[in-house]
């Protein structure tokens, strides 16, 4: 899922503000302005989906947005609105290369739960670490028994250069990616074919203050997603990318199809889902001559419109029956 606007006619932030509804916080400043023409299909078919089944959704633009405390407990405004008095369910994203952004959505997040309102992106075991921190992911991953790439993170500023000898120590002489440790949809991820190229790479991230990790480049025949839902594997995903690219993100020019996976993959995600306590979880994986190898998950906002039918009809339901259990459970 984008953090666009739609295009569709989903209801806007001022259009019966006493209503109950998703409200979707959008982060439209993490795109060119002129992305965003190719980005608003996906945001508006998520949108659809949650409209035809009875799930208003209001968008909202995370700097349209202050937190705050006031009145004996958390406030959400949006203007004179405080959106945490309409029974809302929140979704939001809260990865975004800009850090200002980042702290901004920060006090968002923190606020919408000290307030106890549902927040449909969390829906797994501390997610504050979690939900978008890929050595996090990798820690939680290895400890369930999942095969996951060794990942060495880059340290800030001027002391980021420590983390060469490490790597070579650690990972060999290359070929690395090297990717910012909370971001998603491709963004900042980067193929350094040896050690030279890796210390032009940490170079070049390092004022960014992202945080990166470096991982061991493998060749592999593409990725797979894994949706599980009530922890069982419902579909799979095949993302290939495109001729002579390395990422295979349908973002970033891949393609994707349903795929019938293998039994490994497939009980291998059921685990992860199970050990993090998510009803709903998407597990990518890289297939590697070596058999898969864990990449990162995602909850609610993972795409599933490149799936075939009966695939995408079947992981639709599933998202839809997965909201509507949180917003009844208020959790």
């Amino acid at each position: 899922m984008t953090d666009t606007r739609p295009s569709t006619p989903a209801r806007s932030a001022n259009d019966a503000p006493g209503a109950p509804a998703i409200v979707w916080i959008t982060n439209p400043d993490n795109y060119d302005p002129r992305r965003h023409q190719l980005l608003q299909k996906e945001g508006s078919d998520r949108v659809n989906l949650f409209e035809s089944s009875g799930l208003p959704v209001r968008v909202v633009h995370s700097g349209d947005l202050v937190p705050a405390w006031s009145g004996g407990g958390p406030r959400l405004y949006l203007d004179e609105e405080d959106l945490l008095d309409g029974g809302h369910a929140f979704l939001l994203s809260d990865w975004t290369w800009d850090a200002g952004i980042g702290r901004h959505v920060q006090a968002v997040t923190r606020t919408i739960r000290a307030a106890g309102r549902v927040l449909l992106n969390d829906g797994i075991r501390d997610p504050e670490s979690l939900g978008s921190d890929k050595l996090a992911m990798c820690h939680a991953a290895a400890a369930l028994g999942v095969p996951v790439p060794p990942t060495v993170a880059v340290p800030f500023g001027r002391y980021a250069r420590r983390v060469l000898p490490v790597v070579r120590r650690e990972l060999g002489e290359g070929p690395y990616i090297v990717k910012p440790r909370a971001m998603a949809m491709g963004f900042g991820v980067l193929k350094a074919g040896d050690g030279e190229q890796l210390t032009a790479a940490v170079d070049l991230l390092t004022p960014a203050a992202l945080g990166a990790v470096v991982q061991p480049f493998r060749e592999n025949e593409g990725d797979v997603r894994v949706y599980v839902h009530r922890g069982r594997a419902i579909a799979v995903m095949l993302r290939r990318p495109k001729e002579g690219s390395y990422l295979a993100n349908v973002s970033e020019g891949g393609s994707g199809a349903s795929f019938d996976g293998d039994d490994r993959v497939r009980a291998l995600s059921e685990r992860l889902a199970v050990g993090v306590d998510a009803d709903y979880l998407c597990v990518d994986w890289l297939l590697t001559t070596e058999g898969p190898v864990f990449n990162e998950w995602m909850t609610v906002s993972a795409a599933y419109e490149d799936l075939s039918e009966p695939d995408r009809t079947r992981v639709a339901a599933a998202l839809v029956t997965y909201v509507r259990e949180r917003i009844a459970a208020g959790s």
